[in-house]
């Protein structure tokens, strides 16, 4: 007789049981995250209502990044389980900058051995110091600051959680979310009004180091409290030119987005930044191409009851009444606009320093986060003050100086995708396209935005950053051959 071993029967059989039930945790997987794909944009909008009370400023020892960074990988977490590769494919463009500059960064935390990295332009300083201390044979990194450069790469996170979430949203999400970024702009203006008629030193500024008696609202800083408060007269233009259905309803809305838009200019104002009176010009122009008064549905019915649209402007002119006081108690703020020259806060000596600087480190850069510390090395003594230079404040030639040419490929590549971008949806008319009216917004902030990067670091705060994700996929929502996640042509 042939007596079989049980224990290796069970051993025969347990690779089918794991399969089933990895087949089965997976089909399971499945069923989650396609039910979980429909809060994607409540998630979202709690998610950068968060990442705006705790991540408005762009240093490294912000103590709220410990809430920020781990929501910020749980976010993403949760995105990659929702995600689908049709919604990448959409935003292909997007979705492969994104990539490259996670490679980027990692390449530059990669040790490197001791001849390859003491060849790198600009390391002889270091080269120098190493045979000082009698140390030959140590792997270095690429940067020459590997702490910094690890928390750039931690840094990704934030705005890579809101473009994996951001993806996902078919047009009626994108145009929902609209709203919210317009009360966060509202909250952040109307903390700005109580910062700058409170303790200049009180409670209501987040951030230990900060423009202490300016307006700065969500941020630390007021130039970029100035450029996201600019961020709204397109969003504004936009929410004004959706359709409604009566035209009390229209006039209504008009009325309040006119009186949300007048209450912005004093806004502007009164944190103080050049670049923010600038920029406003500019936005406030453009706005112009994006709005349009809707058309009502509905014609209006004998008896039909009115809104309570005058209840709302009584609201806005009451707070229009507060900030004009409050802009009136800092006159100091305005003056600063016309007084102050560009070369008196060393930011023209310190670029020229700096383009020097790309020349040295050319053609691989001095490494990801160490501006503070390649700058320091070749500042000249004349130049040395109590405060030091945290950023170029011009990203372009920060980029340039510490991420060499492939850093500057991926911005070239990046302005010539909005330029080319841009072109399609002012080309056509909104008629035209579904989501031209939405994309032509988000195009205008993305422009304010750049320029802005001219004079300012604005998008080195995760607050801004995933804001401008989010902007960046508002603006695909009017290219064409895109396709929302119903399948359906995305064309507002």
């Amino acid at each position: 007789m042939d007596f079989k071993d049980p224990m290796s029967r069970s051993i025969a059989t347990s690779p089918r049981r794991d399969f089933a039930s990895q087949r089965g945790a997976l089909r399971d997987l499945l069923a989650w995250s396609i039910g979980a794909r429909k809060h994607v944009f409540y998630v979202l909008v709690a998610y950068v209502s968060v990442i705006f009370l705790c991540g408005g400023g762009a240093r490294s020892d912000i103590q709220s990044l410990i809430l920020v960074r781990p929501l910020a990988v749980l976010v993403c977490g949760f995105a990659l389980l929702t995600l689908r590769f049709d919604d990448l494919r959409r935003y292909r463009f997007m979705s492969i900058m994104a990539a490259l500059v996670i490679l980027l960064l990692l390449a530059h935390m990669i040790p490197l051995p001791p001849s390859m990295w003491q060849a790198l332009p600009g390391r002889d300083l270091v080269v120098d110091i190493d045979r000082a201390a009698g140390l030959y044979n140590l792997w270095r990194p690429l940067t020459l600051t590997p702490q910094a450069a690890e928390n750039a790469f931690f840094s990704v996170f934030v705005p890579l959680g809101a473009f994996l979430l951001a993806v996902q949203l078919d047009l009626d999400d994108r145009r929902r979310l609209v709203v919210p970024l317009i009360i966060i702009g509202g909250l952040s203006g109307l903390l700005g009004i109580f910062q700058i008629v409170g303790d200049p030193k009180g409670s209501l500024y987040l951030y230990r180091i900060t423009n202490n008696g300016q307006a700065v609202g969500l941020f630390s800083n007021r130039n970029h409290q100035a450029v996201f408060l600019v961020a709204m007269f397109p969003l504004l233009a936009y929410f004004a030119s959706q359709a409604l259905r009566t035209d009390d309803q229209i006039k209504t809305r008009l009325v309040i987005c006119t009186a949300a838009a007048a209450i912005l200019v004093p806004l502007v104002l009164v944190t103080g930044s050049r670049q923010g009176l600038l920029l406003g010009l500019l936005a406030i122009a453009l706005s112009f191409l994006i709005f349009e008064r809707p058309q009502a549905s509905l014609a209006r019915r004998r008896g039909e009851q009115k809104s309570f649209g005058m209840m709302f402007v009584a609201i806005f002119a009451a707070l229009l009444l507060a900030v004009v006081t409050a802009v009136a108690s800092r006159a100091e703020a305005l003056n600063r606009l016309i007084a102050t020259d560009l070369n008196e806060e060393g930011r023209a000596t310190a670029w020229r320093i700096v383009a020097k600087l790309i020349g040295e480190y050319f053609p691989l850069g001095s490494g990801s986060g160490s501006f503070v510390e390649a700058y320091q090395v070749a500042e000249p003594l004349s130049e040395l003050r109590p405060n030091y230079f945290n950023h170029a404040h011009n990203d372009f030639l920060e980029v340039a100086l510490t991420f060499g040419l492939p850093g500057m490929l991926l911005l070239v590549v990046a302005v010539a995708g909005f330029a080319r971008g841009a072109w399609i949806i002012f080309r056509r008319k909104p008629s035209e396209q579904k989501g031209n009216r939405l994309a032509r917004s988000g195009a205008v902030i993305v422009l304010t935005a750049g320029l802005a990067s001219f004079v300012d670091y604005p998008l080195r705060t995760p607050s801004f950053a995933c804001f401008f994700v989010i902007v960046c996929c508002l603006m695909y929502s009017g290219l064409p051959s895109r396709r929302n996640s119903a399948g359906v042509a995305t064309t507002d």
